[in-house]
């Protein structure tokens, strides 16, 4: 059964998502330079496997929650408890203008940054952090992005299940109507090893998103939002497009 959702309060959700951006940080300060520096792992490699040692945990750990909270519950109900859903005509539209908003608002902001840069001398945004700095792939290198791309499912659907799909509705039942922003917040936290430059850009995809979710009351919706968003830009990263 999926009746146990209990309410989360603020300090319990911040240590929630503060423990595993400690992770985090530890992993991509010292494993993925270890990897790529000390072991003579390709930097984009060096990456992709620290990520999957990152996000896996996440997967597994939203599942063991779930099934902590409703020892019983089966899969059909632990979709249920993560609110996904096939999506409604509402939720489509959601969809879709929720990755319009967050595309046109992350271009401003990029946008304000370059015109800053060459009226100020401010520097303009950095795109990407020290351990995702790698030059194109090229050749057989390229062959890499079939490791990047189980990567990414854990990746886009371990934080949907743990941070919106677990973690927004008992934020519902504590903060109502502002529990998207409560959650915006702390999933600011666990970006924190990103650097502040790429949490700026981020943040209308951080906000956005748990918006969407707690509108639609549907998981699949910020979902499919998180993957247009994020696949396309790791795609153009790992081909030296974007520096």
């Amino acid at each position: 059964m999926i009746n146990n959702i209990k309410k989360l309060q603020l300090w319990k959700s911040i240590l929630l998502f503060a423990a595993p951006s400690v992770y985090f940080i530890a992993m991509t300060q010292y494993f993925t330079p270890y990897l790529s520096k000390i072991l003579g792992v390709h930097p984009a490699l060096s990456w992709y496997i620290t990520a999957y040692l990152i996000f896996i945990p996440l997967f597994i750990g939203a599942i063991l929650l779930a099934k902590r909270e409703s020892p019983s519950i089966t899969n059909g109900e632990l979709l249920k408890r993560f609110r996904f859903k096939k999506l409604t005509k509402s939720d489509l539209h959601w969809t879709i203008g929720a990755t319009v908003l967050i595309f046109a608002a992350m271009g401003l902001i990029m946008l304000a940054s370059q015109v800053l840069s060459g009226a100020f001398g401010i520097p303009a945004l950095k795109t990407t952090p020290p351990f995702m700095q790698f030059g194109a792939l090229k050749g057989w290198d390229r062959s890499f992005l079939l490791v990047w791309l189980p990567m990414f499912f854990f990746n886009i659907v371990g934080e949907q299940m743990l941070w919106q799909g677990y973690i927004l509705p008992r934020q519902e039942l504590e903060h109502g109507k502002w529990a998207w922003l409560v959650n915006a917040f702390c999933w600011m936290i666990f970006h924190i090893c990103f650097g502040v430059d790429l949490i700026i850009l981020l943040i209308p995809c951080l906000m956005i998103i748990p918006f969407t979710i707690q509108k639609t009351k549907n998981t699949t919706t910020g979902m499919l939002v998180h993957a247009i968003v994020n696949g396309p830009m790791a795609i153009v990263v790992a081909l030296g497009l974007i520096h």
